[in-house]
């Protein structure tokens, strides 16, 4: 039995991959990456590239939003 290969980006754990017949499975160990859970990858490297992107899309997202300046304006209640 092959072990799962640990997937990380910046050093910090995402997930890991398991061996799918000539292709490995995604299995997602952080909310952020969920979206690729269950995923089949050619490689290695593409389940790495897919965790990179989906994590560093979600800091771009965060980092647009505007700061919290104390008012409800935009807010859905």
């Amino acid at each position: 039995m092959t072990k799962p290969i640990v997937i990380s980006v910046a050093g910090e754990p995402q997930g890991v991959v398991v061996p799918n017949g000539t292709d490995f499975r995604f299995m997602a160990v952080k909310l952020g990456v969920f979206p690729l859970d269950g995923k089949i990858f050619e490689s290695i490297d593409a389940a790495r590239a897919a965790a990179e992107a989906v994590v560093e899309g979600a800091a771009e997202l965060a980092q647009s939003f505007k700061p919290d300046d104390g008012t409800d304006e935009g807010l859905v209640a």
